[in-house]
């Protein structure tokens, strides 16, 4: 197959993802902002598809632009909107988190919010955001706490929120918690480049860190590296005791991958 066929038929599919995705919205499988963000990374595919067909490249060049990056971010984009997003729930990331911290000996929040508030045990589940919001202003050098209400930002997807705390914990300490779930929403914003230094770091800091695995094996298939996702993948249905739908997704981009190599 020529080049330039290689590359309308490149094209053609990423018009009918586009298409799809309204599809996929109107069924509540995918929320409007992802479906956005999908929808511009598709177009901006689109358009590089469109450059290099203008621009008559070799077919040496043009086939490393189809069957790398290019195929890595489509199968990165069914993965977002039929599984990731809507078939994954923060929650499960919440009990991988919780799961890996535990292993890993890392210290919650829950302890130091009882010797600050009151100087004993406190149900973190009791006290508002407001509430906390006073503690760590009160109390900037204090990891946990503010670690703990940035995580209720983060799944509650108010994203800016969590952010401006999590870089509050990272000038403080290298936390993989903080470091995977900045990767990720720097992912999100479709910056995997960045978002892979994030994870790398948390996986430095807790190699065994689940979040971080599942994040950087969508990481690593968006940017045209499935190859690297597949380790990740595979511990990641290994391990006992992880949530249902971690595992069913994680076997399914695994498939995924294994289809497009």
């Amino acid at each position: 197959m020529s080049s330039d066929v290689a590359r309308r038929e490149e094209i053609d599919l990423l018009v009918e993802e586009i298409a799809e995705l309204d599809e996929q919205v109107a069924a509540g499988d995918l929320d409007v902002e992802t479906a956005e963000m999908l929808a511009a990374r598709y177009r901006r595919d689109i358009e590089a598809l469109q450059a290099a067909d203008d621009a008559d490249v070799d077919d040496a060049g043009a086939s490393a632009g189809d069957a790398g990056p290019s195929r890595g971010r489509r199968v990165s984009g069914r993965v977002l909107a039929g599984f990731l997003i809507a078939g994954v729930a923060i929650v499960a990331i919440a009990v991988l988190a919780v799961v890996s911290l535990d292993r890993g000996g890392v210290s919650g929040a829950e302890g130091v919010a009882g010797d600050i508030v009151g100087g004993t045990g406190v149900d973190l589940d009791q006290i508002s955001n407001e509430q906390m919001e006073a503690v760590v202003a009160e109390n900037p050098d204090v990891v946990g706490m503010r670690l703990a209400l940035a995580r209720r930002y983060f799944e509650a997807g108010q994203f800016d929120r969590a952010l401006d705390h999590y870089f509050e914990v990272l000038e403080r300490d290298q936390h993989p918690e903080a470091l995977a779930n900045v990767g990720w929403m720097t992912y999100l914003s479709n910056r995997p480049d960045i978002a892979l230094g994030y994870l790398e770091a948390a996986l430095q800091r807790q190699a065994d860190y689940l979040p971080a695995h599942w994040f950087i094996s969508n990481v690593y298939v968006t940017l045209g590296r499935p190859d690297e996702a597949v380790p990740y993948l595979t511990g990641l249905i290994r391990t006992e005791g992880l949530p249902d739908e971690i595992v069913d997704n994680a076997r399914t981009l695994l498939a995924q991958i294994e289809e497009t190599s």
